[in-house]
């Protein structure tokens, strides 16, 4: 009787009916959370209007597309370099648009949640670059440059064109060992951030190769300066990618590394004439490798672009979750990191140099 009261209560609960809802009852309930959306993103629009700002470069700089043959294929490079002229004609800063925007977006997890269109205003930003400028006839130091991981060609772009203002060649390399947050490959295939298709050690192999590869590669590129000695360089995992890099390049006259990937509290010693730039994490963490400069304010994302992407009341919020931008100015922070970095490529003493930037500290 108990088992048959226990179905009968079944029934009786299942023949209950759900009142009916009126479509501007559903209207009304939904209104809150769509105007909510709605107005984020008019608000997230809205920020980022004249965003980001090209910087006021003190000499032309000339940007060029180009790839160069590997081992494995191909890898696209970027080139910065001192112009004899500005240009007309601006160079992209992505060099795919809306899709190296999305890329990027994918890795701080925008895309996921559907927010890629916080990044899309990049598809269409100025590099402050002439594209295919005529170069500059002054002989000048090469940096050949390595990402960090999910980074990609474009994400450093005002950072490396003030380095070739100061006066050196920049080739930033776009890895294709899966690292980078989207690349083309050699067969015109897309590569999006795909970093389990190689084991770590494969992936700092490829990175090594195609660092050689580049910088035995420009001296054939038509339309640069006359090439100085050849230095490689990296960001966070292009750190140690240079570092596997310079044994096997000869006649590599020395390493220009940001917030080098060592593990915390680790130190390198290298063979090779090394500059380290460090953030406010890496310095506590005691990150060193070479004659080391502590840049004070200065978050990971401030060696590459990021801080610029957007007005600082938006990125330095963010930086709660992800080191985007740290309270130093990111422009005066790449200007002085491009004034030493040329001034240790052509040989001078980078500790006179650096006292005379804002926020870089010798620590080493």
């Amino acid at each position: 009787m108990k088992l048959l009261a226990f179905v009968a209560a079944i029934g009786a609960t299942a023949a209950l009916t759900i009142p009916d809802v009126s479509r501007a009852d559903t209207l009304r309930t939904l209104a809150l959370p769509l105007g909510g959306y709605a107005t984020f993103r008019a608000g997230a629009a809205l920020s980022v209007v004249g965003q980001p700002r090209a910087p006021t470069l003190k000499a032309p700089v000339g940007c060029k597309i180009t790839r160069v043959k590997t081992a494995a294929g191909s890898c696209r490079v970027k080139l910065f370099y001192p112009a004899a002229e500005n240009s007309a004609e601006d160079a992209p800063y992505c060099i795919d648009g809306r899709e190296t925007s999305d890329g990027m977006a994918g890795l701080v997890g925008f895309r996921q949640l559907g927010l890629s269109f916080l990044l899309a205003h990049l598809a269409d930003a100025r590099s402050g670059c002439g594209l295919d400028a005529a170069a500059s006839t002054q002989k000048v130091p090469l940096l050949v440059y390595s990402h960090g991981f999910g980074g990609n060609a474009d994400m450093g772009t005002y950072l490396m064109s003030e380095i070739a203002a100061a006066g050196a060649v920049v080739a930033a390399v776009e890895h294709t060992d899966g690292t980078a947050s989207r690349t083309i490959l050699d067969d015109g295939t897309p590569l999006p951030f795909s970093p389990g298709q190689l084991s770590r050690g494969d992936q700092l192999d490829r990175r090594a190769s195609e660092l050689v590869a580049t910088a035995k590669a420009m001296r054939a590129i038509d339309g640069l300066p006359p090439l100085d000695d050849v230095f490689l360089g990296g960001h966070s995992y292009g750190g140690p990618a240079a570092l596997l890099a310079a044994p096997r390049l000869e006649g590599c006259r020395g390493l220009v590394l940001h917030d080098p990937a060592l593990g915390m509290g680790a130190g390198s010693t290298v063979a090779t004439r090394t500059v380290s730039f460090t953030s406010d994490e890496y310095d506590a963490g005691g990150v060193r490798c070479g004659e080391t400069f502590h840049c004070r304010g200065a978050f990971h994302g401030n060696f590459v672009d990021a801080p610029l992407w957007a007005p600082p009341w938006v990125m330095r919020p963010l930086s709660a979750v992800i080191p985007a931008a740290g309270p130093v100015d990111p422009a005066l922070a790449h200007a002085a990191l491009a004034a030493v970095a040329v001034t240790f490529m052509r040989g001078e003493t980078c500790r006179r140099t650096a006292s005379s930037n804002v926020g870089l500290d010798s620590v080493i």
